[in-house]
């Protein structure tokens, strides 16, 4: 008695479920993995740049398995050249549903749509009412953090001349500050082009043109870096942000130090406030 030829699982198909197990992994699983690593409550999703490398990489790996043995290219090529001969009823499905397809999606796109909108569109995203009232200490600092500052360093000078020291320093310190933690994204020189930024499809800010950081108050930065992009409210679109939460990551100091130097490196000044008479 000859034994039965098991019929085995179609290569090609194993190949295309593994890629879209792959993509899905990526996708959705590993944002959550990824979120509860750093702990943190919101899913970090991946780069796009990333995504394409890992997809490639699967493609690879996928095209090095296929081509291990000549059983395995020509089982991988059956599905496809019974396709093109017509075998089977997959040939005819493919060609009544996929112009079928295509023209539900071409008429999806073309037909006019008549919708009220459902919120009203800001110009920019609102500085909150909670964070309207607060200044940036280390701009015009006090006479006590100065005369902290003249016996820490053991100076022998006046008040205002320590005074301007003091903002250099706290400047330096939030340069530091600024290239740990926002370089990488907003690039050395403010302008939004860090190592990270390509891999954004909402690219960091360029405090460096005079529409962004310039046009804002320094309690909005502050709004920004300490909600990130979460904190916007929906109508901000199409403001849209990646930027991350640094709530409980950089202390409020810190945060008013890296404003400083946004604010420096990008050689502007913030928003004066209105005053109301």
């Amino acid at each position: 008695m000859e034994p039965k030829n098991e019929k085995k699982f179609p290569i090609l198909w194993g190949c295309v479920i593994t890629f879209v197990t792959v993509y899905l992994a990526f996708k959705f699983l590993a944002p959550v993995i990824s979120a509860k690593i750093v702990g943190k409550d919101r899913p970090l999703p991946l780069p796009s740049a990333l995504m394409l490398i890992y997809l490639i990489l699967t493609t690879v790996a996928l095209a090095i398995f296929v081509t291990t043995s000549k059983d395995k290219i020509e089982a991988f090529k059956e599905p496809l050249v019974n396709f093109l001969k017509g075998e089977g009823m997959l040939r005819l499905g493919v060609l009544v549903l996929l112009p079928l397809l295509v023209g539900g999606i071409a008429y999806s796109k073309a037909a006019p749509r008549v919708a009220p909108p459902v919120m009203i569109r800001v110009q920019h995203p609102t500085l909150p009412g909670k964070f309207e009232p607060l200044q940036n200490p280390f701009r015009n600092p006090s006479d006590e953090m100065v005369k902290k500052f003249v016996e820490e360093k053991g100076l022998a000078v006046s008040i205002e001349e320590a005074r301007g020291m003091f903002v250099q320093h706290v400047t330096a310190e939030g340069r530091d500050l600024f290239q740990i933690n926002c370089r990488p994204c907003h690039g050395s020189k403010a302008d939004g082009n860090g190592p990270m930024a390509w891999g954004f499809r909402l690219r960091p800010a360029d405090f460096t043109d005079p529409g962004t950081i310039a046009t804002v108050v320094e309690p909005f930065l502050f709004w920004r870096i300490n909600e990130g992009a979460f904190g916007l409210p929906a109508e901000s679109s199409p403001w849209d942000s990646a930027m991350p939460s640094w709530r409980g990551e950089i202390p409020e100091d810190d945060m008013w130090k890296i404003i400083l130097a946004d604010y420096d490196t990008a050689n502007k000044e913030p928003r004066k406030p209105e005053k109301i008479h």
